[in-house]
């Protein structure tokens, strides 16, 4: 199944945070947030959604889709470790 969303930068704040909304036309879907903290070896990275879809669409494109929170949960696990691991690689060359 193929559907089609818009993504919109809402803060884009350098060495600090990232974030965009995503919607499906005039329809609110979610928000993705990147949030870098400064530390002592670097900065920690902390990602997160939060769903903005109505809750009709949610009961509505369960069935389809599943539940999306343990979904995205595991996908910001998997993006925090790449993002990891190719910071460290890059700061060894």
């Amino acid at each position: 199944m193929r559907w089609f969303t818009f993504g919109k930068v809402v803060t884009a704040q350098p060495g600090r945070r990232f974030t965009f909304d995503i919607t499906f036309g005039p329809v609110p879907i979610s928000r993705w947030d990147y949030e870098f903290t400064p530390t002592a070896t670097g900065c920690e990275v902390t990602e997160s959604w939060t769903d903005h879809r109505p809750s009709v669409l949610k009961l509505l494109f369960r069935p389809v889709f599943g539940n999306r929170a343990p979904r995205n949960a595991h996908g910001i696990h998997t993006t925090l470790t790449r993002l990891k691991s190719a910071a460290e690689t890059t700061a060894r060359a």
